[in-house]
């Protein structure tokens, strides 16, 4: 049983309309990240990559009240970069991209957004100092992404609110790549998501072209259905997760 959707209407929509770079497919599991990664890689304990994501936002959280997301990653050899994304629901009538962004197309099971980001790499020296509060989290944007993170979202952003930006995080986010060729995937991963709460989220995705969504879509629900794991019957974002933990302190 199709999770996802006809396979021919989301080619229609990655690719006719030119709505998007790229298609990630992905869903929640409800299987422990542990057991659902020995399913998935066919090994006992297999090796998690780990790194931080820390939350870019005002105390009172308006970036993330507005649509927008502006996250900080540590990322492998000690490299740090800053993404400011929005999230866009409905046509590509409605997707404002910026120059120099990226958009792509998110599809869960019963829904479907776009998220249109503008990444930037990061000093690491920098970034470490913002995590540590001794420099303005402004500075770590650029003039792009200040333009995107005030007018991006969904409502507009004083550019005042950008002097007061902090960190919040980390998220702890572990990866283990699965055994996917066998269904025909170039890649899947499976990631684990730790919030400071202790809140937890597992998740499995696949990316693609947009021209390849007709043949990515029905091997990747063909693993989800032959794999021993549990598919969540709702799909969580983490963004919404970081939100209400974040609301609730």
């Amino acid at each position: 049983m199709a999770r996802f959707g006809p396979p021919e209407a989301l080619l229609h929509l990655s690719t006719q309309t030119a709505l998007a770079d790229s298609v990630e497919l992905k869903t929640s599991l409800s299987s422990a990240a542990g057991p659902a990664a020995e399913a998935l890689t066919g090994r006992p304990a297999p090796t998690w990559s780990t790194r931080a994501s820390y939350l870019v936002d005002t105390a009172g959280l308006d970036l993330l009240r507005a649509g927008i997301e502006v996250r900080l990653r540590r990322r492998t050899r000690g490299r740090y970069d800053l993404a400011v994304s929005a999230r866009r629901t409905g046509t590509a009538a409605r997707c404002r991209a910026p120059k120099g962004g990226r958009v792509e197309l998110d599809v869960v099971p019963g829904g479907l957004w776009l998220d249109v980001e503008v990444r930037s790499e990061v000093d690491p020296a920098a970034a470490a100092e913002a995590i540590e509060g001794a420099v303005a989290c402004g500075r770590l944007l650029s003039s792009a992404q200040r333009a995107w993170a005030c007018r991006g979202g969904e409502g507009a952003v004083d550019p005042a609110c950008l002097r007061d930006l902090r960190v919040h995080g980390p998220l702890v986010v572990s990866r283990v790549k699965v055994a996917s060729a066998r269904w025909g995937l170039p890649r899947a991963d499976l990631e684990h998501f730790r919030f400071p709460s202790g809140r937890e989220l597992v998740e499995l995705s696949t990316h693609c072209g947009p021209r390849d969504v007709a043949a990515t879509l029905p091997a990747f629900e063909r693993m989800l259905d032959e794999q021993a794991v549990d598919v969540a019957p709702d799909y969580r974002h983490r963004t919404a997760v970081w939100r209400d933990d974040l609301s609730a302190s």
